[in-house]
């Protein structure tokens, strides 16, 4: 059983390619980075301990992004969480033609090789098979992964694992959540654009946390010698280059993916709101090369032993400029979102 013109597309974050996936299934032709920029995609928290097994670590996508795409397109859609795995309710959805998204851990998914523990990973499973195991049957669960060109299959054990798993530190509860998705409009609008950045603004600069937003980057700065002198400092190092690069980024800490949605966005809008989104493109751009810069830098680092004061000052003028672009980028879209 697997519903009738869903077509699978790797993309470049599990989340937006999810939701660009479903999105081109119902008829929407906008491209992923958008879908990303409507999700309110785009953050920074700094975290010590769990994440990747890392005793530090570093993030640039948000947690909400697939609650937060819904809202800011009108639609009222929140993760439904589950006692038990939703077998039955994920089969009748699929039977019905609506795919159903789901948040995982990826290290229970068997077609990752040398997997690390990853909760929220997000992917769509839009089809199911039952093998007969002598007096018993055995489902089999296909699903839209944007790390693979391909659909991949899960067994029932192992999607019920990876949905609900236990004892892993996460940024929030990971305990069966799903979202069928019934037939919706992407709004690519003046009004979900507003409302996308002023919740990207509104966490980069005005949550109180030290760990969040500008305030993340700056203890991130403050921090870093930290990291030099970590027990498993390669694989700080190393983590930290792939969370920026390599997983489901885009590259650049999700910066190249955010500039191209405020290029396009700016074709919407006219006079001043249009310089401003294309000037804060440009500068999320330069910011994404520099995040890249870092990322290839902790790459090296994470291949051989020590660190020199020079190398340690090279990463901290590179955050520090970071946190200046992204300090005026963020100030500046403030007042551009404002208006909401």
């Amino acid at each position: 059983m697997i519903i009738k013109g869903f077509e699978h597309s790797p993309g470049k974050n599990c989340g937006s390619t999810s939701l660009w996936n479903i999105s081109k299934f119902y008829g929407n032709r906008y491209p992923e980075h958008v879908i990303f920029g409507l999700s309110s995609g785009l953050l920074f928290f700094y975290m010590k301990g769990g994440f990747g097994g890392a005793s530090y670590g570093i993030g640039g996508r948000n947690p909400l992004l697939v609650e937060d795409f819904f809202d800011n397109i009108g639609l009222d859609w929140k993760w439904q969480s589950y006692e038990d795995f939703p077998e039955n309710i994920i089969k009748e959805s699929i039977k019905s033609g609506i795919p159903v998204l789901a948040r995982t851990d990826l290290f229970y998914l068997p077609y990752y090789p040398k997997p690390v523990h990853f909760p929220g990973h997000e992917l769509v499973i839009f089809g199911y098979e039952e093998k007969n195991l002598g007096e018993k049957k055995e489902s089999i669960f296909i699903v839209s992964d944007s790390s693979f060109p391909e659909p991949q299959k899960v067994s029932r054990e192992d999607l019920s694992l990876a949905m609900a798993p236990e004892n892993v530190i996460a940024l929030f509860s990971l305990h069966n959540h799903i979202l069928p998705t019934p037939r919706f409009q992407v709004k690519f609008s003046k009004d979900s654009v507003f409302k996308s950045i002023h919740k990207v603004c509104q966490r980069m600069l005005k949550f109180d946390l030290d760990f969040m937003g500008i305030n993340g980057i700056k203890k991130f700065y403050d921090e870093i010698e930290l990291w030099v002198d970590a027990k498993d400092r390669s694989w700080v190092f190393r983590f930290a280059y792939q969370v920026i690069e390599r997983r489901g980024t885009g590259g650049g800490s999700f910066r190249f993916m955010y500039s191209d949605f405020l290029r396009d966005s700016a074709e919407i809008f006219s006079g001043k709101d249009k310089i401003t989104l294309s000037e804060s493109s440009a500068d999320i751009y330069s910011s994404a090369e520099l995040w890249r810069q870092l990322a290839f830098r902790f790459r090296e680092i994470s291949e051989r032993d020590g660190v020199s004061k020079d190398e340690l000052q090279e990463l901290k003028d590179i955050i520090g400029k970071i946190y200046k672009i992204e300090e005026k980028v963020f100030l500046r879209l403030e007042k551009f979102a404002s208006v909401i």
